[in-house]
Parts: structure tokens; sequence; C-alpha cells
């Protein structure tokens, strides 16, 4: 079953807000950023992160050329998003 939720995360001076969709294999997870704004969206090398049982978030195809400022505050909003709660 598919899981989703919502992330808003600081870039390039402007608040942005995205879905993102989970999808589990037997390998890893996998994250699909989803309803960026177009300009946003264009500057990363695609849509998808994945992570490994070490939670952690690598976005696919990505090199250093690919907007590393933007693909950073994703990764960071995701992670603040998938820390365990301390109950």
């Amino acid at each position: 079953m598919a899981r989703i939720f919502s992330i808003q995360f600081q870039y390039d001076g402007t608040l942005h807000h995205a879905m993102i969709a989970v999808r589990t294999t037997p390998f890893f997870t996998e994250y699909a950023v989803t309803m960026l704004d177009d300009n946003v969206a264009a500057q990363l090398p695609n849509n998808k992160l994945i992570s490994t049982s070490n939670f952690h978030l690598a976005f696919l195809d990505s090199t250093m050329e690919n907007a590393p400022a933007l693909m950073q505050a994703i990764q960071q909003a995701m992670a603040h998003h998938l820390q365990p709660v301390n109950a």
C-alpha cells in the first residue's frame, strides 16, 4: 500500500510545498516528489529518492552539477518528517 505525505522547504528565498508518495520494495523505499512548481522540478535530476536501511535519502541519478542546495532542502524536509518520534 502506498503512503503519501506533504513537506515544505525553503529554497532560493521562497517557501515551497511538495507531496511525497512512498513505495516500499524488498530492497529499498522509494519516495516520489510530486506537485512541485515546474521551475523547481526542472532543477532536479528526477523526482525519485531512495532510502536503504540506514534512512539515508538520495536522489536517483544525481551528480554535483544538479541543484545541490535544492536537493539538500528536500532531503532535510523529508528527513525531518520521517524522523522517529521519541515517546
